[in-house]
């Protein structure tokens, strides 16, 4: 109650006592602040959820991608030779890559950039059509931007387009030296069955000072083109080579414990596959279909 209300208490008689059940609720105000700071912690769990939802389906992607690419491209091949691969730039960017001003010139550069900002909304939201509809083109108009290339890569990797959206890759690595898309990449040279491709891109990856995160998701297309060719023992071994259960495991661990149990199911070491998907269901039993895999095996 306000002021005013206070003061006029002593002029009237006293009211009796309102029972907790009947007592009006007290209504707080927010804030204009606390308005905005709810709405962007709900955005950001929003994010959260769809981001963990995406990561749960490329998990499941990851390990079907080798009968997916099977069929489309027949027999394994495994004397294939890899692309010619430039070194990486030293010290940092390629002196050939540019910002947008230099690459359209000032006047458009505006223009481009919120094609660009248009694009990435579109991918976050995992609208790649549409993303793919605000990009096509840029790439031929910016071709040494290096964020062009990489939303460009990811945009048609994600609509299936193996063998366009590895063209967009490799710029991007020769435009930047980065090589935390190289599991991206290599999962592009996966699905073609480009085997010698995913192989450099690996061993490449592996002597990079790259986060465990990156390397996990490395390892897991790996050991799976591995697998594709028929090689289930090698798979499996570079897959548990650095595989250890944390006390609490991240969104990698996870994905590198479901392709894990998914290569021992396929060696006929059905405890093994027993025991991960077990833990996985005690890490999260929504996870993939991690629940229906157990069940399967018991």
């Amino acid at each position: 109650m306000g002021s005013v209300a206070r003061k006029g208490a002593a002029k009237v008689v006293e009211p009796p006592l309102e029972t907790e059940k009947d007592a009006p609720s007290e209504v707080v105000e927010e804030t204009p602040e606390e308005a905005e700071e709810a709405r962007m912690r709900a955005e950001r769990r929003e994010t959260r959820q769809a981001r963990t939802k995406q990561l749960r389906a490329e998990a499941k992607e990851a390990v079907q991608r080798g009968n997916l690419s099977e069929e489309s491209a027949g027999p394994p091949n495994k004397r294939q030779r890899g692309r010619r691969r430039a070194p990486l730039p030293e010290g940092g960017p390629s002196p050939e890559a540019q910002d947008m001003e230099r690459a359209v010139g000032r006047r458009d550069a505006p223009r481009y950039r919120q094609r660009l900002d248009r694009a990435e909304a579109a991918y976050e939201q995992g609208d790649y059509h549409k993303a793919w509809g605000a990009l096509d083109g840029m790439a031929k108009d910016a071709p040494r931007v290096p964020e062009v290339r990489e939303l460009t890569g990811l945009t048609l990797y994600r609509l299936g387009r193996w063998e366009l959206a590895a063209r967009e890759l490799e710029a991007f690595r020769g435009l930047t030296g980065r090589l935390d898309l190289h599991p991206v990449l290599a999962d592009c040279y996966r699905a073609q069955q480009r085997w010698a491709d995913v192989d450099e891109l690996w061993a490449e990856l592996r002597a990079s000072g790259e986060s465990a995160a990156v390397l996990a998701e490395g390892r897991i297309v790996a050991a799976g083109a591995l697998g594709d060719r028929g090689d289930i023992n090698e798979a499996v071994q570079l897959l548990s080579a650095d595989f250890q259960r944390p006390r609490r495991a991240e969104e990698h661990h996870l994905r590198q414990a479901y392709a894990l149990a998914d290569l021992y199911e396929r060696a006929g070491e059905i405890p093994r596959a027993r025991e991960l998907f077990g833990w996985l269901v005690g890490q999260d039993e929504l996870y993939v279909d991690v629940a229906e895999r157990l069940a399967s095996l018991r």
